[in-house]
């Protein structure tokens, strides 16, 4: 009995020894995985993705354009102007926003609106939903329109039709049951006039809107 004590006292007196000498981070690497997430830095909730950049507890200086950036753009801006005042623009084209659909249109192109709309035959429209005007050197992208002072689109309502005729069948298995249904959609035909830049790109009004004034 007491030889099995004093073994078990200086095994014990070993163990604790090496266990000393080893450092606590090998042993929770090379023993247990789980332990490593008692590590610090891993052990914390993730408040951004790890994808994502560290958000800086500072305001961040946004850098401004730099002298030839700023002079690149101004000779870009004088050059569309010069354009436009000699008419050297070409024939323009649009992107128009009406009626919860886009059309890229450009002068006496015919659109046809689907489904009932008010104008009739002969009415005048303005375009003023107008996403994109480009010509032979430039296009002008809105954000996400551009401003109706600028851009000018007349149109004109030229007819009003159905379409072609158009059938819907339904049928219900093991029922009996077969429906078809002929049926024609409203149709308006709608001619661009004309599409014009008014002035330079870069010039802001004062006062916008006075041409809305009747």
């Amino acid at each position: 009995m007491a030889t099995l004590t004093t073994f078990a006292n200086a095994f014990r007196f070993a163990a604790n020894n090496c266990l000393k000498k080893l450092s606590p981070s090998p042993l929770c690497k090379t023993t247990h995985l789980a332990l490593s997430l008692w590590e610090p830095g891993k052990a914390t909730y993730r408040t951004f993705l790890p994808w994502m950049p560290a958000i800086p507890k500072h305001q961040v200086e946004v850098p401004e354009h730099n002298e030839e950036k700023e002079k690149l753009m101004k000779d870009v801006i004088k050059e569309i102007n010069k354009q436009i005042a000699t008419d050297r623009v070409g024939r323009l084209f649009a992107i128009v926003h009406i009626c919860g659909k886009q059309f890229k249109i450009t002068e006496n192109d015919i659109i046809i609106m689907q489904g009932y709309w008010p104008p009739t035959i002969g009415d005048k429209l303005k375009l003023e939903k107008v996403l994109l005007v480009g010509g032979t050197d430039f296009t002008l992208v809105g954000r996400p329109i551009l401003n109706r002072e600028l851009v000018s689109i007349d149109a004109t309502v030229i007819e009003k039709t159905l379409s072609h005729t158009k059938y819907h069948f339904r049928m219900k298995k093991r029922k009996q049951y077969r429906r078809l249904n002929f049926y024609r959609i409203q149709h308006t035909m709608l001619r661009i006039n004309s599409i014009s830049i008014n002035g330079n790109i870069d010039k802001t009004k004062e006062v916008e809107g006075l041409d809305r004034i009747y």
